[in-house]
């Protein structure tokens, strides 16, 4: 049997400007999705994709 990962919920507030919300509507009625899952799945695909860059040495 799969282990599920634990769901956490609103762990930032986030404030976005309109445009992105606009967008985020329309891929969410293009895609079928629903615009809070969208929001979250990209969401987390960017933070869990970062890769800091590498420190200078001084």
């Amino acid at each position: 049997m799969k282990k599920q990962t634990p769901v956490v919920k609103q762990l930032y507030r986030l404030n976005v400007e309109p445009r992105v919300v606009d967008q985020l509507t329309r891929l969410a009625t293009r895609t079928g999705e629903a615009k809070s899952r969208l929001a979250t799945r990209l969401f987390t695909e960017a933070v869990m994709g970062f890769k800091p860059a590498a420190r200078a040495k001084t």
